[in-house]
This record gives C-alpha cells, sequence and structure tokens, in this order.
C-alpha cells in the first residue's frame, strides 16, 4: 500500500505543534530508559542499551524538528485541562471513584515503589519476578520511592495530565482550525460504539453508571473514556502511536522514527502495539518507495532496535502460559461477532460514506486498513478479552478522528444522522462518568499485588504479571536480566481498600 500524488510532499504541514509531541516522545521513551538502567544484570549492558535507546530518541526529536508551526497556547490549556478532568475522574489519585482494574494497578504501583527493583515475588510455590508492561509505572514509582506512595499517585496523575494532554492537542491541531479541532477533539472523547442497543438487545438493565460494554461478554470494542478510565497504560501506547502515525502522514516525522516511537510504545502496552503492526507496515513501505529513508532514520532504528531488546526479552519471559489461540468458530461467537460489527464499527463507516469528500487514495486505503484490522482482530484470543479490546485501540483511534475531521463538512439530513450515530455512542461515555460521579471515592491502599490478586473481581492468576525465574533458565533472558533480591511473600488482605463500597462490609477480614 504506497500513497500516491495526492498525498502531502515532503514540507510539513501547518496546524501541527513541535512541542507537546516531543514532550509526548519523551514520556514514551523515559519508563524504557528506567527500566534498562535498573533491570539488567550488568552495568556495562544497562549502560549500552541506555546509550542506543538515547541516540534513538535523540535522532527522532531531530526528525521532529523539522516542523515549523506555532504553538497554540488556549488550546493547549484546554486540551490539558480535560486531560486533567478525565484523568481524575477516571480514578487517578482517588478523588473519584477508581474502577475494579486500578486494584491490581494500585498494588503494581505500591510495589514497585515499595520494594526494591526488579520486584521478586514467592507465588503459588515459586520464585516469580514481576513481569508486566510498567510504561505507565516506572517514573511514578522513581518518584514515590523518594517521596512515598501518595506523590507516586500525584505523579502518575501528572504523568498522564501530561502525556495524554499534548496527545489532544496534536489530535485537534490536525483540524485546519481551532474550532474544528475543539469538535474533533470533542469527537474523540465521546467516541463509542452503539453498546445501548447492544445492551437492550441482550436485555441488560440500563441503570445509569453502569458499565454497559460487556453485552457481549469478551468481544468488545471499548470507548475512549473506557480506556481511559479503565486501562490509560494500553490507551497511552496506542493513542502515541496513532499521534506520531499523524505526524508521519503530515511529513512531520520519518516512517523510520515512527518505528522508533512504536518500540518505545511496546513497553506500555504490547498488545496495543499489536494492532498497530498494520499502520507502521504501511508507512514503512510508503517512504520505502518513495524513497525517504535516510541513514539517519535507519540509524534511529537501528539503535532503538538495540537498545530495547531487552524490553522484549521481559515482557516475553514465561509468557506462554497465558492462554491465546483462534477463537472458536461455533453459532453462538459467529452471532455475537455480527452484532459486535454492526453496532461497533459500520455506523461509523456510514458516516465517513455520507462525507462529501472520501479523501485522496491513501486515506481511502487507510481506513480500509482501519476496517479490516477491526474485522480481524475478534478473531483471536489472548487472555480473556485482553486483545479484541487492546488490538484494536489503534484501528479505533483512527477511526474516531476521521470521522471528527468528516463531520463539520456535513449539512442537513447528512449532519443529523451523524450526530445521532454519534450520540448513541456517547451513552457509554455518559455512562462512566455518572459511575465515577455517584459511587463514593475510596483512599490509596498499601496492598501487595499478591493480596490484590486474591480480592474479586481480581482474583485470577497472575500470568499475565509475574514470571517463574526457574523457567527462565538457559534463555536469553536469564543472562540479560537482573534477578530479584527479595521475594514479596503472603500478606494479610484486611489491609487492601477497607473504605472500598463494596468491600466496606468486610473490612477488617480476609475477602
Amino acid at each position: 500500500m504506497t500513497p500516491d500524488a495526492s498525498r502531502p510532499d515532503d514540507t510539513p504541514r501547518r496546524g501541527l505543534g513541535r512541542l507537546p509531541f516531543a514532550a509526548m516522545v519523551v514520556l514514551a521513551a523515559a519508563p524504557n530508559l528506567l527500566f534498562l538502567a535498573t533491570h539488567l544484570a550488568n552495568r556495562p549492558l544497562a549502560v549500552g542499551a541506555c546509550a542506543c535507546v538515547a541516540a534513538a530518541l535523540a535522532l527522532v526529536l531531530r526528525d521532529l524538528g523539522r516542523m515549523r508551526a506555532p504553538l497554540d497556547g488556549p488550546l493547549l490549556l484546554v486540551c490539558l485541562a480535560t486531560a486533567l478532568v478525565l484523568c481524575l475522574l477516571g480514578g487517578q489519585a482517588h478523588l473519584f471513584f477508581a474502577n475494579d482494574d486500578w486494584l491490581i494497578r494500585d498494588a503494581v504501583l505500591h510495589d514497585l515503589v515499595a520494594e526494591p527493583w526488579p520486584v521478586g515475588y514467592l507465588y503459588a510455590g515459586d520464585a516469580t519476578m514481576l513481569r508486566a508492561p510498567l510504561g505507565l509505572y516506572l517514573l511514578p514509582a522513581a518518584i514515590g520511592k523518594l517521596v512515598g506512595l501518595a506523590g507516586a499517585h500525584a505523579a502518575l496523575l501528572a504523568q498522564d495530565t501530561i502525556l495524554f494532554g499534548c496527545l489532544f492537542y496534536g489530535f485537534a491541531r490536525l483540524a485546519p482550525s481551532r474550532r474544528r479541532g475543539l469538535a474533533l477533539l470533542a469527537v474523540f472523547v465521546v467516541f463509542s460504539g452503539w453498546d445501548i442497543v447492544g445492551s437492550m438487545i441482550v436485555d441488560d438493565p440500563l441503570i445509569p453508571g453502569r458499565h454497559l460494554e460487556q453485552w457481549l461478554g469478551s468481544l468488545q470494542f471499548s470507548s475512549h473514556v473506557t480506556q481511559l478510565f479503565w486501562v490509560p497504560n494500553h490507551a497511552a501506547s496506542g493513542w502515541v502511536f496513532v499521534g506520531a502515525y499523524g505526524l508521519w502522514r503530515s511529513c512531520a516525522l520519518r516512517a523510520t522514527s515512527l518505528a522508533v516511537v512504536f518500540g518505545l510504545c511496546v513497553f506500555w502496552s504490547p498488545l496495543s502495539m499489536m494492532g498497530a503492526l498494520p499502520f507502521l507496515a504501511a508507512a514503512l513501505v510508503a517512504d520505502l518507495s518513495a524513497r525517504r529513508l535516510t541513514l539517519a532514520g535507519l540509524t534511529a532504528l537501528a539503535c532503538a532496535g538495540l537498545g530495547l531488546v531487552p524490553v522484549a526479552l521481559y515482557l516475553g519471559a514465561d509468557a506462554t502460559r497465558v492462554p491465546h489461540g483462534l477463537q472458536e468458530l461455533t453459532g453462538t461467537f459467529a452471532g455475537r461477532y455480527v452484532l459486535l460489527i454492526a453496532l461497533e464499527l459500520l455506523p461509523f463507516l456510514l458516516i465517513l460514506r455520507l462525507s462529501p469528500s472520501a479523501g485522496d487514495r491513501w486515506t481511502r486505503r487507510e481506513t480500509g486498513l482501519v476496517a479490516g484490522l477491526l474485522l480481524a482482530v475478534p478473531l483471536y484470543r489472548l487472555g480473556g478479552a485482553d486483545f479484541v479490546m487492546r488490538a484494536s485501540i489503534p484501528a479505533l483511534a483512527l477511526l474516531a478522528l476521521r470521522v471528527g475531521a468528516a463531520v463539520p463538512d456535513l449539512h442537513g439530513p447528512r449532519r443529523i444522522i451523524a450526530v445521532a450515530i454519534l450520540g448513541f455512542g456517547a451513552v457509554t461515555p455518559v455512562y462512566e462518568v455518572i459511575r465515577a460521579l455517584r459511587v463514593p471515592a475510596f483512599a490509596v491502599s498499601s496492598c501487595s499485588l499478591l493480596a490484590a490478586a486474591r480480592t474479586p473481581p481480581n482474583d485470577g492468576p497472575l500470568f499475565h504479571y509475574v514470571a517463574r525465574i526457574d523457567a527462565l533458565r538457559g534463555q536469553p533472558a536469564d543472562r540479560v536480566l537482573a534477578k530479584p533480591e527479595a521475594l514479596v511473600r503472603r500478606v494479610p488482605q484486611a489491609m487492601c481498600w477497607p473504605d472500598h463500597p463494596a468491600h466496606q462490609e468486610h473490612a477488617g477480614t480476609i475477602f
């Protein structure tokens, strides 16, 4: 897939701010550098890996420096404020109710603050080490080691506010004017499939504040607010890549720099990056065809590849225990699959069809790639519903940006149809916000991962989070990764969120 002559030339397009995207890339890179500096078996290896990644980062920032665009200060403030409100409502810093996924996330952050790195556990009779995508946690945890757990949560809120605020700014600047940029950002934030309709079809209760997106069980395309409220690490990974992809589309980055950003995002969420692979491949093929690959770009890509090998070994350590494989293509699955596509994808393709401008050939092919990916990801499973929910993130973000750009060009009945389609979807994020406002907040806990994993509803196996040290024997990871100095053991669960609304009646007991 290669762009034709209608694709923008090599002159950077007006309307993309450099500084927010530079901050975005640096924040994506920081936890990779922290990991390499603290989790490798010996200092020379750590220094070499950090030097490689730092060199790749410098070359990406140099590539980004080709942009010449003014910074829209008021728009950036609006985007940062939007990000702050959404992060707070999503449960960060626990000023509002935090959803179930935060129970495990709090425990991981606690252990990274309280324990030496790498963190070790005695789990199910095995000596294990924490093995999880730590992109969200390491920078706040490093600050927390200096100022305590509360400071780590404040640092997490600050990190995510800056990261998502800069992303929102970049998305808004894709539009030709501030007004249209704000409209595009609004569409992006409320973007969701028709979960309200699906819930009515399967006769799920429509209680304001209820999580609507489980009406098809393990098949789910998560709304953007749901991603921010429940899994900000996965959202950050997919959206940072999409932000960099938007810069590549505007010729502000080369595909080799996009590939470096892709590598940095893997540490935040490998699953999101699985869904980004087709877009990265298309960009690399396009730049290769247009002869835009440079020696500096290839050097950046090689440096990132070498430096991030330990990250890949870490994320793949003892990962085969996570259930995976193709979905069972039964009649029941087929019916659920058809409903998913009909209510979560087709309405938005209709909006694009209604647009008077279908875009250039590259844009049309890109839309086809988005649709093809969203049709494919439900056919594979990794863990429970993780793969379909996370691998769909980049495609959904690109689809939302395409819809947000198309809606202002619609008029009359076409605009009414588009607004109605978006309105049905917006019920899902509204329900998420209602829950955040109605359910009481609960305090940050000093609960470890082992204790949190025995607290419903997160009381399943920890194969996603820990790797057996014995399973690494004879593997490259055994020689590259440092081993834990100590093992966290079982501790009483009474300390785990005693003021949680669902647990208050059990305070002081073992759940």
